[in-house]
């Protein structure tokens, strides 16, 4: 957020949070009735066996809407979640829809000739909308333009005032108290084992 370019990797701040998460959860859970890591683990096998029975059950029917279920594409969408929001999910889904179940259902032929048009159109408009705000807004003046008029403006402010950018959390645990299952922790420090789980 403070890097002088502008340029932030939300996917290497995550994945950083959750290593660090990782080394507190090893370090003072293992070895207790709550292996919050372990469990973690049954995802694997969970991810393993769900295109293996889509591709059973697909043998048998053959026709089946779930020829169009793809689960390695949704858990790998689903895990680009903890940086992206809904704001890039939203509209994928609204466009994904009406162009590949309404449109395709309504009319066909249309669909045919350009949908593929429509999504290179799309990618790059985006690309060269990317490029020329930044040639004409960004570069000139190292950002300044219109720093008293149209960048300070409530539309273009108002995301620096919610609590992800601020980085306040939404409820805090009181002092002494603690987040989530508890169990055990205190036995790493000498003290007696604990079994109390607080939902914050």
């Amino acid at each position: 957020m403070n890097d002088s370019s502008g340029f932030t990797c939300p996917n290497t701040e995550v994945f950083a949070t959750a290593s660090i998460l990782s080394y507190v959860d090893e370090t003072f859970l293992q070895g207790t009735s709550t292996d919050l890591a372990a469990a973690l683990l049954f995802f694997f096998i969970v991810g393993a066996l769900c295109p293996l029975a889509i591709w059973l059950i697909t043998q048998r029917y053959p026709d089946s809407w779930l020829n169009y279920v793809n689960f390695p594409l949704m858990f790998t969408g689903i895990g680009l979640i903890p940086p992206a929001s809904a704001v890039n999910y939203v509209p994928w889904a609204i466009i994904g829809f009406l162009f590949q179940y309404v449109i395709r259902r309504r009319h066909f032929p249309f669909w045919a000739k350009y949908n593929y048009v429509l999504s290179a159109a799309l990618d790059a408009g985006t690309a060269i909308s990317t490029i020329l705000v930044y040639f004409i807004l960004q570069y000139p003046q190292n950002g300044q333009i219109g720093m008293n008029t149209i960048q300070s403006w409530w539309g273009n402010t108002v995301f620096t005032k919610t609590a992800d950018w601020n980085g306040v959390p939404l409820r805090s645990v009181a002092e002494g108290d603690h987040f989530g299952a508890f169990i055990g922790l205190s036995t790493h420090f000498g003290g007696k084992p604990e079994s109390r789980v607080h939902i914050v």
